[in-house]
């Protein structure tokens, strides 16, 4: 997925992978990105956060589905 706009930005791959999960059961290919060394500083990804992206053509569809997802668990 070169050049894929970020959905999201989590501050935990876990986070992240719900939400790929999540948007991946609706069609969804999904991508992370998170610079912590190969998962072995795992605290970089609360300082420089974790990064879900989606295709150009699917970002708005990611969006809309992860919004209207976090307003049915408040």
């Amino acid at each position: 997925m070169d050049q894929s706009p970020v959905v999201k930005v989590f501050s935990s791959r876990i986070e992240a992978e719900i939400a790929r999960s999540y948007l991946e059961s609706f069609g969804i290919k999904t991508e992370i990105i998170s610079d912590d060394a190969g998962q072995s500083y795992p605290s970089f990804q609360s300082i420089r956060g974790v990064k879900l992206l989606a295709s150009k053509k699917n970002l708005k569809k990611a969006r809309e589905l992860l919004d209207k997802k976090a307003l049915s668990n408040e």
